[in-house]
């Protein structure tokens, strides 16, 4: 390649590695523009704009244009530097600093690192939510006063701790355990049978879905009384990675436990049990009562009530949506035919509510888990149990875990898109349609 030509290319393609070159700029503002301009017409604002943009530029990688995508928070951030500086053009850069300072440094880094250590030592694993309620005041960004996320806790893993004094390279990494489990093809047709039933059976708008729809279920935690039980638990909560070294991997201390006991209630432990309420762009959690029946016919007759009375309080003087969608749960519907139970059926009329799938759910299969609008709001719920669990869980009662569960969903009306995603059930269909039954990426 001759002098100018190669000069030329280096100022287009080339640049620091993890960092976009000029061309993925230039070709970031185009896209930027092309959607602004298109949501615009369809009056959509600006949701999705920095992940769209984001999938379809790449960082460099040893010269030219072959790495990771960047974040959306880094398109974000790449777009209001273009924005400040009215002579922007592609490859411009002042030198500056990139970036916000870490959080985790000097005396709270070490505190982070110590605290994994520790838990690595004494229990054999270690997660985001034990290393934050092992090093509670080393975790918090003073910015915010919350935890800091598990990105930045997973960084200090990354470049700072290893096991074996005689080789520091070999630091901590996400290491696999085992491989992720497909979906039958029995499955995936009974799945592609109900996208097709939502599609061409069910005449409804999306205005509708987001009107009318209740999303709820039956939900538990089981919490420990023990601290053995708690280590159990702990345990059986290991991915498919986990974080050590080569010289850790082996020990049987990071090996897991069976999941059935974050599932069955056993000696040292109860079950509680709560009803997640999802309906026109806010989430609410209602707490189940002491001995309730779990997923049974009267335990659907006794959440339907809740339901009816929570709709109640929040819909004072107008018109509460009165449409049920649950997953097809044994309290709900027989397992086998798909009818609905005469509990479930007859609490309904009597609270003048009626189920989305009506009186048979036979279409209608078990495993529509990503396209369930509160399975979405449920894994948010999980993740900021993680982030809030006590340092001594086994000494957390009902009552503090339900008045727990209670902030948990007032965080992810505060914090979450819960409205967008009260609108997703169409787009999910669709999505469930182009994956012809397979998994989708929700």
């Amino acid at each position: 390649m001759s002098g100018h030509l190669g000069d030329l290319r280096e100022l287009w393609l080339g640049g620091q590695d993890n960092r976009l070159c000029a061309r993925e700029q230039a070709k970031a503002w185009a896209l930027r523009e092309v959607w602004l301009e298109e949501n615009k017409k369809k009056e959509k604002g600006t949701y999705g704009l920095n992940e769209y943009v984001a999938a379809r530029v790449r960082k460099n990688r040893g010269g030219k244009p072959a790495g990771e995508h960047p974040s959306g928070s880094s398109m974000k951030e790449f777009f209001e530097k273009v924005d400040k500086d009215e002579e922007w053009f592609p490859g411009k850069h002042s030198g500056a600093k990139r970036g916000p300072d870490r959080v985790l440094k000097g005396p709270k880094k070490n505190g982070i690192i110590q605290a994994a250590k520790r838990l690595m030592r004494d229990e054999g694993e270690v997660t985001y939510s034990s290393c934050i309620a092992a090093a509670p005041n080393a975790a918090v960004n003073p910015a915010t006063g919350e935890p800091v996320s598990p990105d930045l806790i997973y960084r200090v893993f990354l470049e700072e701790i290893y096991d074996d004094p005689d080789d520091p390279e070999d630091k901590w990494d996400h290491r696999a355990r085992l491989s992720r489990v497909a979906l039958d093809p029995n499955q995936i047709k009974r799945r592609l049978g109900w996208a097709e039933y939502m599609t061409n059976v069910v005449t409804r708008t999306a205005s509708w879905f987001f009107v009318n729809l209740v999303w709820c279920d039956l939900c538990s935690s089981i919490l420990p009384r023990t601290q053995k039980k708690s280590t159990e638990q702990k345990q059986a909560r290991k991915g498919n990675k986990g974080w050590g070294s080569k010289a850790s991997q082996k020990s049987s201390r990071t090996l897991k436990t069976a999941k059935k006991v974050l599932k069955m209630k056993s000696t040292g432990t109860i079950k509680v049990w709560f009803v997640p309420i999802l309906t026109r762009g806010k989430f609410h959690i209602e707490p189940l009562p002491e001995n309730f029946p779990g997923e049974t016919a009267e335990g659907a007759e006794i959440m339907v009530a809740k339901v009816r009375a929570a709709l109640n309080v929040r819909f004072r003087g107008g018109t509460a949506p009165k449409v049920l969608f649950t997953d097809r749960g044994n309290g709900f519907y027989d397992s086998g035919s798909g009818a609905i139970t005469d509990g479930y059926q007859r609490a309904l009329r009597q609270h003048g509510l009626r189920s989305f799938m009506g009186n048979n759910a036979a279409v209608q299969p078990g495993d529509l888990q990503e396209a369930m609008l509160h399975e979405t709001a449920m894994a948010w719920v999980r993740q900021r149990l993680k982030r809030t669990a006590p340092k001594e869980p086994w000494k957390e009662t009902v009552a503090e875990y339900n008045a727990r569960l209670k902030d948990v969903a007032a965080y992810i009306n505060d914090k979450y898109k819960v409205e967008a995603l009260c609108r997703e059930l169409p787009k999910r269909v669709e999505m469930l349609m182009d994956s012809e039954g397979d998994r989708i990426a929700k």
